[in-house]
């Protein structure tokens, strides 16, 4: 019997540990960056010290830690010259902060649909959007697979853009031997503390190879003030903000960041022991890594198939919401991520931005800009169809192991294929009467 009808969850309170893993040498390595904080100055090594890790890892020899990604990704768009009126491809399915940094340049965010395969950008549509207007391309490495970056990068040389890699949610991924951070002009990640590089509350990464776009991203950075180098004159020589991480978010992040090579094996190798586990089991797909690349599953994105199971008869969103009831009731958290594209937002549908429609209205923008998400159909049907495993009660990351892949998986066995009666009764009753 299905836990959800009364029956016993099939998996134990605790068998999954939390992400993020933490160790004492975390613990360590943050009560010396309390001990070393007074007096206080900036940037204070415990922040060097972390800036100069990424470096080192990313093989980026300019790098900035801030206080978010979405700060980073702020530094990225206006380090690459980015003006009001300007526009920027970013993906349709993405976490919001893709795109809103674009519109805290006082620019337009322009959405490309999903490569339905990688669920990244798709390169293939990316021409058809880009006018005399472009300036930029946002690639987003989600879930923890690297967007195809060859392919894109053919593409903005060829049109003189500016390639930026939202590398978020896959640290420790790599594309052809290169590792995510690394994979386009400049990059911003998230260190939230979910991401699989974790400061476990807020921060971010900002790294470029060239000397000019640092500059530039750390005016951003510190109230628009020159390099560090030299005293503070306190001139402002842009708008800029306070960006700059909390040292203690800082020193968990690089603590972590010592075993990111470590912990991202298990994740790709917990990955595969899941998929292998789910093959063949009716009502869902797995996601597909290509040969070039690996993955780091910061999330398991599942697409759900009623269809398969005799079930197409019913509203998918049905199917959906009645499997993750099921999952969840029998111990293992599952749950929908970015319900609809991010074009099909508020923010865009209403054009209000920061006030009176700017930057859409403010002058510098073409005229015409609207958004209709039925242009981004792939994208709506992976958010129509999506649940994911992978948040903090049903990581991919250690100490969880294969065994607890293998658990996920029963999970999911007994709910799609020992009780597919039930789910499928779950799934008319979630209906309702209309059906």
């Amino acid at each position: 019997m299905l836990a959800v009808d009364g029956g016993a969850p099939l998996l134990a309170e605790g068998e999954a540990a939390p992400w993020p893993h933490i160790t004492d040498a975390d613990r360590r390595a943050v009560l010396d960056a309390m001990d070393g904080a007074t007096p206080w100055h900036w940037p204070m090594r415990t922040v060097r010290d972390l800036e100069e890790a990424w470096a080192e890892y990313t093989g980026m020899p300019h790098v900035l830690a801030a206080n978010s990604g979405t700060a980073a990704l702020h530094m990225a768009i206006a380090a690459a010259g980015v003006e009001p009126g300007d526009e920027v491809l970013v993906p349709a399915d993405t976490f919001l902060a893709s795109a809103s940094c674009v519109l805290q340049a006082n620019a337009i965010p322009v959405f490309v649909d999903t490569d339905p395969t990688t669920f990244n950008i798709d390169p293939a549509r990316i021409e058809e959007r880009i006018t005399d207007r472009t300036r930029a391309v946002v690639a987003v490495d989600l879930n923890g697979l690297p967007a195809d970056y060859d392919a894109l990068r053919a593409i903005t040389d060829r049109h003189g853009l500016v390639l930026i890699e939202d590398a978020s949610q896959a640290h420790g991924a790599s594309y052809r031997g290169r590792p995510v951070g690394s994979l386009a002009t400049m990059s911003g990640a998230s260190l939230n503390g979910s991401k699989t590089l974790s400061a476990l509350g807020e921060g971010g990464l900002f790294a470029t190879r060239d000397g000019e776009q640092h500059r530039l991203a750390r005016r951003v950075l510190m109230f628009g003030e020159e390099l560090p180098g030299q005293s503070r004159d306190y001139n402002a020589r842009i708008m800029g903000w306070n960006y700059r991480i909390d040292v203690l978010a800082a020193a968990f992040a690089r603590s972590q960041l010592t075993r990111l090579p470590q912990m991202s094996r298990v994740r790709q190798a917990n990955g595969a022991a899941l998929t292998r586990a789910l093959a063949g089991v009716p009502g869902i797909r797995t996601p597909a890594v290509p040969e070039d690349r690996t993955h780091v599953y910061f999330f398991y994105p599942l697409l759900v198939m009623p269809e398969e199971l005799g079930l197409d008869g019913l509203p998918v969103a049905a199917f959906r919401d009645a499997l993750a009831r099921a999952v969840n009731a029998e111990g293992l958290h599952i749950t929908r991520w970015q319900p609809q594209p991010v074009p099909g937002q508020t923010l865009f549908q209403e054009l209000r931005g920061y006030g009176r429609g700017c930057p859409w209205s403010c002058g510098h923008a073409r005229p015409g800009h609207h958004y209709d998400p039925a242009q981004y159909p792939v994208s709506e049907e992976v958010c129509l169809r999506r649940l994911v495993l992978g948040q903090s009660l049903s990581s991919l990351g250690p100490p969880n192991d294969v065994t607890t892949m293998h658990r996920y998986a029963e999970v999911l066995y007994k709910v799609l294929v020992e009780e597919r009666d039930a789910l499928a009764d779950l799934t008319r009753r979630t209906a309702g009467p209309a059906h």
